[in-house]
């Protein structure tokens, strides 16, 4: 719960990574919203919760190039 107010968050309010004025946001930046909230994890978990951070990212890009077997990303 922790981890999903900090994306929340920095998705509105932190310099580096947030969305641009439009609201918008690239997937750069997304995994690396992603990324540093998983740095508060344990560290039995910090790894495999970056993995997952990639494995999703790398699953919405999936999707937006056309890939049908990730459409349910963005369904």
């Amino acid at each position: 719960m922790v981890i999903d107010n900090t994306i929340t968050k920095d998705y509105y309010e932190d310099e580096s990574f947030c969305r641009d004025n439009a609201g918008d946001i690239n997937l750069w930046n997304l995994y690396n919203l992603f990324t540093q909230a998983n740095k508060s994890s344990y560290i039995d978990t910090f790894l495999d919760r970056n993995l997952n951070a990639f494995d999703f990212t790398k699953g919405i890009q999936q999707s937006l190039n056309g890939n049908s077997d990730y459409r349910w990303f963005l369904s």
